[in-house]
């Protein structure tokens, strides 16, 4: 069975406030407000002048060098990113995954679940991974352009990478299961900003949701008792309030305390939370947390992790 071995998390320095960018990203007073007052945004680490590779390399450098055994066992690594192309096509891999590459190591890109690949990919590992092998999991990309920093009136992307390491060796967070749901209407994005992919997509995420985590529960052969934490993507507070409502359990499950602070940070956002957690000292071993989100597309991905 598959464990998170450890994961460190890497992010700008700077600090944009919602009022700052307000004019960049065309927002209008009322929309200030909603993306403040309910939505629950203040503030988002972002710097348009450093580049991915900074992101990506500073916590992969710090993971692999507090895990100096697992680092030498590395076989696979991952990049999950939103966007297809988020660097310059120039060789057969990415400048972020050029470095494992160069080393003989399995490298390979994942896009097509978007902000729920990352969780996807802790399968996908599973799947890969050999007894003595260990496998590295990046999440990251930059929120380089307006279009792609705003989903209108639903969230504001922040920037922060993630790098999960993973083996089949015990350790403290223990991959239980996952469930991952599609809802094919939305698949088509040209990237044209006049085209309707998102039409009706507000109207069924609720529901979505809702679904998706009572068949993970059902799959996982659970209840929502039984669960300590909901570790979610952070694309807004209402949404997760609505959802807590709407299934009926107490929604301090789930985790909304980073959203203020980072905003939406494409799929890093799980273990953002996580991380947290763990900084706040909440875990217990025993307890079962539900790592959650959902991509464009749309895909919703839920993972269950038990602490040991």
């Amino acid at each position: 069975m598959l464990h998170i071995v450890d994961f460190e998390l890497d992010h700008p320095e700077r600090t944009e406030f919602l009022e700052e960018i307000s004019e960049d990203l065309s927002l209008s007073r009322n929309q200030r407000r909603m993306f403040s007052r309910f939505f629950g945004f203040e503030a988002f680490h972002y710097d348009e002048q450093a580049p991915l590779a900074q992101m990506t390399s500073g916590a992969v450098d710090r993971l692999l060098a507090r895990n100096p055994r697992s680092a030498a066992a590395l076989s696979h690594v991952t990049h999950c990113h939103t966007l297809p192309a988020i660097t310059h096509c120039d060789g057969e891999s990415s400048s972020i995954l050029a470095p494992f590459a160069e080393q003989g190591l399995e490298v390979f890109s994942a896009t097509m679940n978007h902000c729920a690949t990352g969780l996807s990919m802790l399968s996908a590992m599973d799947q890969l991974l050999g007894d003595a092998d260990a496998g590295l999991v990046l999440i990251a990309e930059k929120a380089f352009h307006p279009d792609v920093r705003l989903i209108k009136n639903t969230t504001i992307m922040g920037e922060c990478a993630a790098a999960v390491l993973v083996r089949r060796e015990a350790s403290r967070l223990r991959v239980v299961d996952s469930h991952t749901q599609h809802e094919t209407r939305f698949w088509q994005n040209t990237g044209h900003l006049d085209e309707p992919y998102l039409e009706g997509f507000e109207d069924m995420y609720l529901d979505f949701a809702c679904n998706t985590l009572t068949n993970a529960l059902k799959r996982f052969g659970l209840g929502m008792e039984d669960v300590r934490f909901i570790l979610p993507h952070n694309v807004n507070m209402a949404s997760w309030i609505m959802i807590a409502q709407i299934l009926g359990f107490d929604r301090h499950k789930v985790c909304l305390s980073t959203i203020a602070r980072f905003g939406h940070c494409f799929g890093a956002d799980p273990f953002i939370n996580l991380m947290q957690l763990i900084k706040d000292d909440k875990l217990v071993a025993g307890d079962r947390l539900l790592l959650f989100s959902i991509g464009l597309g749309a895909t919703a991905t839920c993972t269950l992790v038990q602490v040991n």
